[in-house]
């Protein structure tokens, strides 16, 4: 499925993955929720195997199919970000944000990483679009902004035109 993303966007795919949150979806999937630790476990199997299956992929993808994960677990997400993504979220407000980017930065360290190789994104509200340039001064190279139903997009075209100026 992300191969064929990739392609019918012509390489601008991101893998964009987690451990996990939403329990509803584990039962619906028939999936065993488990602890927060037991689904970063997972995940941890998960990353090599998904990064060697994109590699052997015929076709290729377009383009590097980067991997995103989320989450802002200083003692085992945030090692895994450091380990296997090209980007990471996380939720503000920007001073926790900022915080949780030194960590990560300290992981880098410690795995011999550039952190700079890893794009920093950041998810907002609609609201908080206003405020984006904490977001971007707390490292934030990348705003996901989430809008409510029915998708009302003005306060996001709002946004890039600050950004713009």
């Amino acid at each position: 499925m992300a191969r064929t993303i990739d392609h019918l966007s012509e390489g601008r795919f991101v893998l964009g993955i987690g451990s996990g949150w939403f329990e509803r979806d584990y039962v619906e999937y028939g999936y065993t929720f488990g602890t927060a630790s037991e689904r970063i476990a997972h995940l941890r199997e998960a990353l090599p195997i998904i990064k060697a299956r994109l590699a052997k992929l015929n076709p290729a993808p377009v383009g590097p199919v980067p991997i995103l994960i989320a989450g802002s677990g200083e003692k085992l997400m945030l090692r895994l970000v450091a380990e296997h993504a090209d980007a990471w979220n996380a939720f503000g407000p920007a001073d926790n944000f900022a915080k949780k980017s030194k960590v990560l930065d300290q992981w880098c360290e410690r795995l011999g990483r550039d952190p700079t190789t890893i794009e920093r994104t950041i998810t907002i509200s609609a609201e908080d679009t206003e405020r984006w340039e904490e977001f971007v001064t707390a490292g934030a190279t990348h705003l996901i902004v989430i809008t409510p139903a029915p998708f009302d997009l003005d306060t996001v075209g709002r946004l890039v035109q600050q950004v713009r100026t």
